[in-house]
């Protein structure tokens, strides 16, 4: 009767529950706490129950819940170790709440294995519990530890598995295991489509993006919101924007996510026009454009060159829509004056800012130096990313380079020289092939492949073609 009554019908139940069984009704009480945490009367289901003197595992559960409902995350590790010292067995919905609440994988750890010492660990709420603590925490091993013991693994185990690969960086494991998903009979439900596409999106996989997405398509996914951003943000990663704005007209409902997704796609191909229609679309439609939103037009400016409109755009965010501007969006405007020599304004912009610039800030103005050889601002932003950040290796080969282009060859040796000494190395360039749905990355000289000499062989093979192939040109000429 409490879970659908009214706030006022409620508290007369609860009058009436004190008035004939008192405050000792476990049941009752248990019911006035899931009443009032829907409410979000915190401190009156907190009142109610520690007036309890005989509790239960639910009654210890419900306020464990309730705990994490109020955002009270150690609160309800708290009640969780009092339930454990009261003498009351928890069972597996409080090893799932717990496992919910953990934010310290060590402590997650120990609950773990609290749970396989009560043997819980064949419950499948605990396993899906332990698998999005492990995904959360970033320990993406013990989770796949974790989901090899699951004999059953169901729909929420599977999705925890995906979203978590997805989420730390190991975008190919997540699209294997939302394929093996799908092999096992189960149906990929929005949140895994999301994060398989979005996998896609990152190793800029276009065949197996495709792939997912007919079969989206079979099972009538592609129109629910999530999945349809992450086809628009899958297709403009891969260079299709005419893919990603077709995704986007298709989708039943929009949110801001979806227009911030498009707009980001139309601004990273540099069609500043389409950027400026996508805007107004959006506002005509009636949604509010936010720090996202306006950090993808700034881009699509910048990348057209157009830095009146970029700085119409940047007062439009902050006097009309009155959000303040990010590091993000202040580093896009130096990088768009720094591209057009612009340098004085830059500098003057970078002394107005609201916060200490820091290193992506520099970075930029030295990256707009070396553009445009300009030694002196260069080496004024030189110095600060030094005192900032004197292990950013994109900062040494930056001035190193501006150096080099005014051939002041002593002082390029001596960024060189320095960055040898304090251990700083450049980070290699990774790329990476798509071949029959399967991905190999590699860096410059690298012969991890298996199949490296063939590789290489058909290089050299190539190269004499394309020597040949230049002679005959200057033949002809």
């Amino acid at each position: 009767m409490l879970a659908e009554c009214p706030r006022m019908i409620g508290e007369q139940i609860h009058g009436y529950v004190l008035k004939v069984m008192g405050s000792q009704s476990v049941y009752a009480s248990t019911a006035l706490i899931d009443f009032y945490s829907r409410y979000g009367d915190f401190d009156m289901a907190k009142k109610v129950f520690e007036n309890l003197d005989s509790k239960n595992v639910v009654s210890w559960c419900s306020m464990m819940q309730l705990c994490i409902r109020d955002g009270r995350l150690e609160d309800a590790l708290r009640v969780f170790s009092e339930m454990i010292s009261e003498g009351v067995e928890p069972n597996e919905f409080a090893f799932s709440i717990a496992l919910g609440a953990c934010g310290s994988v060590c402590l997650g750890r120990q609950i773990h294995c609290s749970a396989i010492k009560r043997n819980l660990m064949t419950d499948i709420r605990v396993s899906n519990a332990l698998l999005s603590m492990y995904g959360r925490s970033g320990f993406v091993s013990e989770l796949e530890a974790v989901l090899g013991t699951i004999e059953n693994p169901d729909l929420v185990s599977w999705t925890a598995a995906v979203s978590a690969n997805f989420k730390n960086g190991f975008s190919e494991k997540a699209v294997a295991l939302l394929l093996q998903m799908h092999s096992e009979g189960f149906t990929p439900n929005d949140y895994a489509f999301s994060s398989g596409l979005s996998s896609c999106a990152d190793l800029a996989l276009l065949d197996q993006g495709r792939q997912l997405h007919c079969l989206a398509l079979k099972l009538g996914c592609d129109f629910k919101v999530s999945t349809g951003n992450a086809l628009i943000n899958m297709y403009s990663k891969c260079g299709q924007i005419g893919s990603a704005r077709l995704a986007f007209d298709v989708m039943n409902l929009h949110d801001v996510m979806s227009w911030n997704s498009l707009i980001h796609g139309l601004a990273q191909h540099g069609d500043a026009n389409l950027v400026r229609e996508a805007f107004i679309e959006m506002c005509s439609s009636g949604w509010q454009p936010d720090d996202s939103t306006f950090l993808a037009v700034l881009v699509g400016c910048n990348h057209a060159g157009l830095v009146k409109e970029g700085e119409t755009f940047f007062r439009l965010m902050t006097h009309q829509y009155g959000l303040t501007p990010t590091p993000s969006h202040y580093a896009c405007m130096i990088d768009m004056l720094g591209r057009n020599g612009r340098f004085d304004e830059a500098l003057r912009m970078i002394e107005n800012m609201p916060f200490e610039p820091d290193v992506l800030i520099w970075k930029t103005l030295l990256a707009s130096c070396k553009l445009h050889r300009n030694l002196d601002i260069g080496k004024l932003a030189a110095d600060k990313l030094m005192e900032l950040s004197e292990r950013d290796s994109a900062s040494y080969v930056l001035m190193s380079n501006l150096y080099a282009m005014h051939e002041e060859w002593q002082d390029a040796e001596r960024v060189r020289r320095r960055m040898d000494e304090i251990g700083v190395k450049k980070d290699a360039g990774w790329s990476w092939i798509e071949v029959k749905n399967e991905v190999s990355t590699f860096v410059a000289r690298d012969t991890s492949h298996p199949d490296s000499a063939s590789i290489y062989q058909m290089l050299a093979e190539l190269v004499v073609v394309l020597r040949d192939t230049e002679l005959d040109v200057h033949m002809q000429i």
